[in-house]
């Protein structure tokens, strides 16, 4: 009767586990993988938790409408300050063959 404890009920004895020792007798039974799998898929579980709170706080909240307002707004910024460098080197690059096409047809002679 090791592990276990009990009581007569009814002439009859009833074993009981000690908790103690179920749960030792339980993660005795686990190997080291199991162990980690476990751990690993309560992480998991854990972090998407913390994923979809964060995702409906950003969404339902007006802090996190501005943060995502923010956020869009500095991306705007960027993408017109990409989009006007873009512009403003073509234009160097188109008025630099411009000026190499002016001095080509100088320099031909026609007689």
């Amino acid at each position: 009767m090791t592990g276990t404890r009990g009581r007569f009920e009814k002439g009859v004895w009833v074993e009981e586990p000690i908790p103690d020792e179920a749960e030792k007798a339980g993660t005795a039974e686990k190997t080291p993988m199991d162990s980690r799998i476990q751990e690993v898929s309560a992480d998991v579980s854990g972090t998407i938790n913390k994923v979809v709170s964060l995702a409906k706080d950003l969404f339902t909240t007006e802090e996190g409408r501005k943060h995502i307002q923010t956020k869009i707004d500095g991306a705007a910024n960027q993408l017109d300050s990409a989009i006007k460098d873009f512009i403003s080197e073509s234009e160097k690059v188109f008025s630099s063959r411009k000026g190499e096409e002016k001095q080509e047809k100088k320099q031909i002679k026609v007689e």
